[in-house]
């Protein structure tokens, strides 16, 4: 037992009510540095100073912990948005685990195993405690310093996500169902907007960054038919045709899906960043796959593609390159078992071998009018007849 003064009085406390200024911030789940901040600013007192040590109790830990679970801000400070109620089991849960993938090289393939094995010792649900620490570093072979200093880093980064994200755990009602059946989901999804959305059907409409201006505009009106036969179109959010894709349906007063290889709370390219947000207000769904902490690499981008496939039931090819980021995302849906459409003007352009190619395999469809491609997805129990009834013109879209 160990008696201290405090306010006038002297208090008793066992030892496992103490804490060294390591095992308090440990508790805390924050920084040394964060710790001694804390205690310069008067936010929270050492019951007893020693010649380079500090020592607090418990009590006055969970009272910091408890005000820190009662803050509730929505905050517009230095061009970032302060999400609200950090410290929500989900939450914790998400900050926990990009932490743990940040030392994986961002690769969920690597990091959700040995997450999902940790889990069975750590409740990732609640701040971590000393004991929780060393069992993580002791399987990751890391410093607990390291993992500390990393944890509050990934923290801090998601008290920069806008106050309406949401988060969708892969064993969640709300995470996507087409997404939940395929091999290697996102363990976690980041969203904005309207999540209804995924429960509807939904086409990708897919293609070249540089498209000719026709493929622009073949992009745009097959978009616009898609959307008033009640079909949601999803895109990649990318400059050429994925930007037309989406303010197609804007402009038809549909809503429609933006599928980024960006953390949420980032935009790119830039120029987009007012289709972003208009996409979020009327009615749309922007969602995520990559945590708030991680710095964009190139294969996120194919990886996006794999998850827009996915809850999708369809991929419709516009126009692209033989080297083209929409052709990943064809292969993702023929493995996934989703349907792959291709223009026949596609198909009949010389200049390009991969048509050709993906047309032989099971799953693809070529089509010229769009009531042909209505008509397949139809046979595909993908639309009823009643979208075809709404009496879409049998317009040829891809005649060059």
């Amino acid at each position: 037992m160990v008696e201290t003064a405090r306010n006038n009085s002297v208090k008793t406390y066992s030892l496992d009510e103490l804490f060294f200024s390591s095992e308090a911030a440990a508790y805390l789940g924050i920084s040394g540095q964060r710790l001694s901040q804390l205690v310069k600013d008067g936010k929270l007192a050492p019951i007893k100073r020693t010649a380079g040590c500090l020592i607090f109790s418990k009590e006055d830990l969970d009272l910091r912990k408890q005000e820190n679970q009662n803050i509730s801000i929505n905050a517009y400070s230095n061009n970032e948005y302060i999400v609200t109620n950090i410290m929500s089991p989900l939450r914790q849960e998400a900050i926990a685990y990009f932490t743990l993938q940040s030392f994986f090289n961002y690769s969920d393939k690597k990091c959700y195993p040995v997450f999902q094995e940790i889990n069975n010792e750590v409740d990732f649900s609640k701040p971590l405690s000393v004991d929780e620490y060393k069992t993580i570093t002791n399987k990751l072979k890391i410093r607990i310093d390291d993992l500390q200093s990393r944890y509050t880093e990934v923290e801090n980064k998601f008290k920069t996500l806008q106050p309406d994200v949401k988060i969708l755990k892969h064993d969640d009602s709300n995470y996507p169902e087409q997404l939940r059946m395929v091999q290697d989901n996102p363990p976690f999804i980041f969203a904005r907007g309207n999540l209804d959305l995924l429960k509807n059907n939904i086409i990708s409409v897919v293609g070249s960054r540089n498209p000719s201006e026709l493929g622009a505009r073949k992009a745009y009106q097959l978009s616009q038919l898609l959307g008033r036969s009640g079909i949601i179109v999803a895109a990649g959010l990318a400059k050429g045709i994925d930007t037309q894709a989406h303010q197609a349906a804007l402009d038809a007063g549909k809503p429609t899906i933006a599928v980024i290889g960006t953390p949420i709370n980032r935009v790119y390219p830039k120029e987009n960043k007012i289709l972003q947000e208009q996409i979020v207000k009327r009615n749309g769904l922007v969602i995520s796959q990559f945590g708030p902490n991680e710095n964009v690499q190139r294969w996120f981008f194919p990886l996006r593609n794999g998850t827009m496939s996915a809850i999708s039931r369809a991929t419709v090819i516009v126009e692209a390159g033989e080297t083209s980021g929409a052709l990943r995302q064809a292969d993702y849906a023929l493995k996934q078992g989703r349907l792959v459409f291709i223009p026949q003007s596609a198909i009949d352009n010389p200049a390009i071998k991969w048509p050709r190619i993906y047309i032989d395999k099971k799953g693809a469809y070529k089509f010229k009018k769009i009531n042909e491609l209505l008509t397949i997805l139809n046979e595909n129990r993908i639309i009823s007849d009643s979208v075809k009834e709404k009496g879409i013109a049998q317009l040829d879209l891809f005649r060059e």
